[in-house]
This record gives C-alpha cells, structure tokens and sequence, in this order.
C-alpha cells in the first residue's frame, strides 16, 4: 500500500509542477491580452493537469511475482515468513504523512493567531453584514472558509467613509460572491500535501496576486469614474504583517502585490468580447495542457513484487498428490510449472500448467491440486498490493519412498 500511495504522490506532483510551470508562464501576457479573469481562470489549469496526471492512460500491468522454487521432499516444510524490516517506500510514506500533519497545525496556529489578533468580532451599529473586530488598521478582509464573513478594523467607519467605503465592501463581495475563500482553502490543503514541493508555495502567493488583481477589474468595471479614488484607497491602506490562510485580505500582503494591483487600473480595460475570448481560451489551455499530461503518462511496466508467504505445501501435500501413475511407472522426480493470479484473500486461482516433464503421468494436474496449498499476504516487502498479481511457481517433485 505504501509504494502505491508513493506512485500516487510522485505522480501527483509531476502533474501539479507542470501545470504550474504553464500557468506561470502565461499568466500576465494573457492578463494583458484578455484581461484579468482570465489570468485568474487560468489556474484551473493547475488542477486538471494534477488530476490528469493520476489517470491511467493505459490498461495497468499485472503485477509479476518472483519465481517461487518448492523442492518436494517428505522433510522439508514451508512456514510462514516473518517481515522483519520496513521498506523504504514505508518510511518515505510516513515522512510524508508527518510533514502533511505539521504543516496543516501551522495553518491552524497562524489561523488562530490572526483571528486572536482581531479582538471579538461584533456587528457594524450601520451594516448587519459588516463584522467589526477590535483591532485597528488592516483590513477589511474576507475571513473564513466555509462560511466566510466581511471583518473590518474598529476604525473602518472612520477610515473609510462615502464612496469609498463602498468601493473598499464592494470588494470583499466580489471575493465573497466568487467563492474566493473557498478556493483559498482548498490551495492550503494543497499545500499541506504536498509540503515539499516548492512550486506549490510559490504559485499560492501568486493565485492570491491574481486573485485580488481581479477582484479589483471587477470593481473598477462596475464604478469606471471611481478608478481613482480606488487606486487613493489602496494607497491609504496598512499593509498587515501576515496573512490569515483562510480568507481574502484588502489588501494583498506586500509591496510588490500592490504596485502591481496598481498598475492593472492603469492599463485600458478589456472589452467583454475580448474577455469573453479570453476565458475560452484559458479553459481550452487547460483542457489541451490536461491531456497531455494523460497521453504523457507511461505504460505501467509489469510491477515486480517480493511476495510474503503466508503458507506453502509442505512435504505431506507433496507426497499425497504425487501421481500414483508415475509410481507404477517407476518415475522418481519430476518438473512442473503453473501460472496464477492471486485473489484478494491471498489464495491463488485461475492457475494454468505451462509444463510438466514428463507430460504423461499427471503432475500438471497435480501441481493444480497443490495451488490450494499457496497463501499470499495482502502486501508484498515493498508494501505493494499483491491482489490481481501473476505468480510463477515451478514444483520439483520426488517420490521420498523410493
């Protein structure tokens, strides 16, 4: 099970690198071609290609046990075989799981430290909707995930007065008619599985650039005689420290977010059916750039697996099935060979003969009867599956009485 979540994870991440790497790569030439919300829809991309990347393009392999040699002789037995040490994949697999774990408590620790920090939250005395926390200068922000709410400083009504009061809130409505929170939430989960890879962190900072750079076209397209007085108020803005990983901030922490905020209300907007053109070609991206992620894919080679044997036929077996033909005729040892799939209890079936020699007195047959006898664990050394697995097994026979 272990090597199959590795699979999984590896995979997983060479998706998620590559769709990444695009988005990257075209985000501000198509934010200048087709506007903002293009440039943020370009992000599903990343997504699709991850899920691409986790669909087999080709019918699975089987997997291939290991030839298993059984000598029959009346002395010898088979027992059971004790796993002694964890495989690699294990141990990887539990790094990973540990790393998941301790970077999802620091997003819950900065969480709480950011909802701490706003004091008790109240209703505005002027706006229902409005929550005000104790705290003064940042904001106001979407906070939450799930259920997601406007907060704004204790000094907002000050602050912020007449229309651009109005532009500030109608803001953080777009963010929370979009379902930003949302998506936001599920970028930290991101995160939090693959915390070793650096792309990921690096593209959640820049989906929040995106993010709110469209927020603000939204705005400025709904208010055009407000774009400066908007650009005023972002300039009239504290920065915050850091950023709550579950919510929308007004405005995006940093410098460098800002300028950049900046200089998209200074470009000429785009016209609907230009931005139009833009989404469709951004889905088509990622529908194009999701596909080749899945015809990318390798064949699965045939999965070598180190079987744990929970129960071989022992010498006893081995002289009960011995062919009473071959006795009269006096044949004392003999070869066979089978093929078989093995089962989800580990039991063999679907077994087929590929040789016995000599081919006249039955030892296929018996090594058929033998297959019984064969119990495999449900994880083989490397903690691989072994269900649906193709074992190889020769049987050298001997007849102990002669």
């Amino acid at each position: 099970m272990s090597g199959a979540v590795l699979s999984l994870l590896t995979r997983g991440n060479i998706g998620l690198a590559l769709g990444i790497l695009l988005v990257l790569a075209l985000r501000r030439p198509v934010r200048r071609a087709f506007g903002p919300l293009a440039a943020y829809s370009l992000w599903l991309a990343v997504p699709l290609c991850t899920v691409a990347s986790l669909l087999p393009a080709h019918p699975p392999a089987e997997a291939i046990a290991p030839v298993v040699s059984l000598v029959a002789t009346a002395a010898r037995r088979a027992g059971p075989v004790v796993r002694e040490a964890r495989s690699l994949s294990e141990v990887l697999v539990a790094l990973w799981a540990i790393g998941v774990v301790g970077a999802a408590a620091l997003f819950v620790f900065r969480q709480l430290r950011f909802v701490r920090a706003l004091g008790r939250l109240a209703p505005s005395p002027t706006d229902p909707a409005l929550w005000l926390g104790q705290h003064t200068g940042a904001g106001p922000l979407l906070l939450g995930a799930l259920r997601p709410r406007i907060v704004a400083p204790a000094d907002f009504e000050a602050r912020f007065q007449g229309p651009a009061r109005d532009l500030v809130l109608a803001h953080e409505r777009v963010h929370l008619a979009r379902g930003d929170a949302a998506i936001n939430a599920l970028v930290v989960a991101l995160r939090c599985l693959a915390w070793f890879n650096p792309l990921v962190h690096l593209a959640a900072r820049r989906l929040r650039i995106d993010q709110e750079i469209a927020c603000d076209a939204a705005v400025v397209e709904r208010h055009p005689k407000a774009c400066r007085l908007y650009a005023e108020t972002l300039l009239g803005t504290s920065l915050t420290p850091f950023a709550a990983p579950f919510g929308c901030h007004w405005p995006a922490v940093g410098v460098h977010p800002l300028k950049e905020r900046l200089m998209m209300l200074n470009t000429a907007s785009t016209t609907p059916h230009r931005k139009a053109l833009g989404v469709a070609l951004v889905g088509l991206i990622g529908l194009a750039a999701a596909s080749a992620v899945w015809a990318a894919n390798p064949p699965d080679a045939p999965r070598r697996v180190m079987p744990i044997w929970i129960q071989k036929p022992g010498g006893e077996d081995m002289a009960r099935y011995y062919p009473p033909e071959a006795i009269k005729a006096g044949v004392n040892s003999a070869t066979a060979v089978m093929d078989c799939r093995v089962a989800a209890s580990g039991r063999l079936q679907d077994c087929v003969v590929r040789k016995e020699d000599p081919a006249q007195y039955g030892f296929g047959e018996a090594m058929l009867k033998l297959s019984r006898h064969f119990q495999m664990a449900p994880e083989d050394r490397d903690g691989q599956p072994t269900v649906g697995g193709v074992v190889t097994i020769p049987v050298m026979f001997f007849n102990a009485a002669s």
